[in-house]
């Protein structure tokens, strides 16, 4: 059997996570003493990155200060309030948990996402899936983030997969996962079910749903 390394996204590829993101942001703002912003203003921030979401769901606090030593204080609350209710709402999609079972058989698993690192193994490990993982690179383990091909690299080293004996892959369901993929020298594959539409780059497959995934990796 080939050697594969299979790189898979986790928000909005695995799970919905944005109402325990969302109510993370709410409760740091109240904590801080900041004005009630409605969830609709907060939530196309939670899965833009965490420099985004610091930035423009707690703008007005950034703004009114020295920026760097209250811009760790936004991070170290939230990542705190997150971390401590990070599956309070968030489930896999219908058809995810055996879809990692079949693509674990066929290689390598690796979480490449551009949450914390420490939290999306405290996710995983909470929906019941961490197992299946070889590795688990974060927006916070590498020198850069989505869509640096460093996180794909950071991946193939802790699964001990050769580039030069092997094929990898990369799922996700947005264009920074396709691009990522791509700059890596990964077969791309877009997940039609996540937060977005449409691919907003052009990958080398699409799954319509979950069960899909294991059949295009293992052709």
């Amino acid at each position: 059997m080939p050697q594969r390394l299979i790189g898979i996204d986790l928000d909005g590829t695995l799970e919905d996570s944005r109402a325990d993101m969302v109510a993370a942001a709410r409760k740091v703002r109240a904590a801080l003493g900041l004005p009630v912003r409605a969830d609709a203003q907060l939530a196309p921030w939670v899965n833009a990155g965490m420099d985004r979401l610091y930035r423009a769901c707690f703008d007005d606090y950034l703004a009114a200060g020295d920026e760097r030593p209250r811009y760790a204080a936004v991070r170290e609350a939230y990542e705190a309030e997150y971390l401590a209710h990070v599956a309070d709402e968030t489930r896999l999609y219908a058809g995810i948990a055996a879809a990692l079972e079949q693509l674990a058989r066929l290689g390598s698993l690796a979480c490449v996402t551009n949450k914390p690192e420490r939290i999306s193994i405290a996710l995983l490990d909470a929906l019941g899936v961490g197992r299946l993982f070889g590795a688990v690179i974060g927006g916070d383990t590498c020198a850069e983030a989505k869509p640096s091909p460093l996180m794909l690299a950071a991946a193939a080293e802790r699964c001990g997969f050769d580039r030069a004996r092997g094929q990898a892959f990369m799922i996700g369901d947005t264009a920074g996962d396709i691009q990522l993929g791509r700059a890596y020298g990964a077969t791309t594959i877009w997940c039609a079910w996540g937060y977005t539409e449409e691919p907003g780059d052009a990958p080398d497959f699409q799954a319509r749903q979950p069960g899909e995934l294991a059949a295009i990796v293992g052709r």
